[in-house]
């Protein structure tokens, strides 16, 4: 669950801030299966919720979204994880506060049960909030192209030893760094970074770098597409639904589709979330983004 204090005209640090605040489903996983439901993509989210409001609340909006949750681990009096964060007047993350306990539910032991819905499916996606050793056993054992989020720098080291089986990684500039030990300020560097990860075993780097855009990476070919133009409102969920942009391609595209203009459906599809007060826009979709990629 999302609880979001959205910052008004004025931030001031150590201080009571007029603004708003807004309850909505979350988490990285959950922001990319309903971006993908919007862009027409059937999602199951396997997932850990408790039976607490929170839980009978995030049941319930991913049903209306969309969003299966069949193989989703419903806790008996487990407590929901919850993200408590502000934006201050410019819409960046000033804290967050996050209580995800839950989410050590999902073990190998579980994911072991789920391994023939996985498999069965174009392609899977994780984020690294899950255990690190559910990680490794989930990329041991996926047999269908394998996506990863690396979620923050805390986290990402929970992918390290799974790298050799990722297909798809979306880091940032920091998590690529902790990665690969290469300093990500610019483009130059951005490939060097993306160059180490390929010789680890990943297949295709997307890394955001923020203002100066997403640099995109596969074998013999590589680019760095500018960000576009626009009102931010609040970065929160920018991140996962460029992840949701690049797992769409895929699922749509195949492997045809040229590397820039996956970065540009990227660009497009992250300012329609950068304008939204909420981590996923009401208003994405296949036609808002190549609207956006149009103008």
């Amino acid at each position: 669950m999302d609880l979001a204090g959205i910052c008004g005209d004025v931030y001031r640090p150590h201080d009571s801030n007029i603004g708003e605040v807004t309850m909505s489903a979350g988490g990285v996983g959950h922001n990319i299966a309903e971006n993908l439901v919007k862009l027409g993509v059937p999602v199951y989210l396997i997932t850990a919720y408790g039976d607490d409001g929170f839980g009978e609340i995030l049941a319930k909006e991913c049903g209306k979204d969309g969003i299966i949750l069949d193989d989703a681990l419903c806790v008996p009096g487990g407590k929901s994880c919850i993200y408590l964060y502000m934006t201050d007047d410019q819409g960046e993350m000033v804290a967050a506060v996050n209580a995800m306990e839950l989410i050590r539910r999902i073990t190998p032991e579980f994911l072991a049960g789920k391994m023939d819905r996985i498999n069965h499916a174009a392609l899977c996606i994780f984020d690294a909030n899950i255990p690190e050793e559910s990680i490794r056993y989930l990329a041991q054992n996926c047999r269908v192209p394998l996506f990863a989020d690396p979620v923050s720098a805390a986290k990402v080291g929970r992918i390290e030893s799974s790298l050799c089986h990722i297909d798809t990684l979306k880091p940032n500039s920091m998590e690529a760094e902790i990665l690969t030990g290469i300093h990500v300020e610019n483009e130059k560097t951005a490939s060097l970074a993306a160059h180490a990860l390929f010789e680890r075993g990943v297949k295709n780097v997307f890394i955001s770098m923020g203002a100066d855009g997403i640099f995109c990476f596969r074998e013999g070919e590589e680019c760095l597409v500018p960000v576009q133009k626009t009102h931010i409102v609040s970065v929160n969920g920018a991140g996962d639904t460029t992840m949701a942009a690049i797992a769409w391609i895929r699922f749509k595209y195949g492997s045809e589709i040229d590397l820039e203009t996956i970065g540009r459906i990227t660009q497009a599809a992250a300012c329609i979330t950068l304008e939204s007060e909420e981590s996923v826009s009401p208003y994405l979709s296949e036609e808002q983004i190549l609207k956006r990629m149009e103008a």
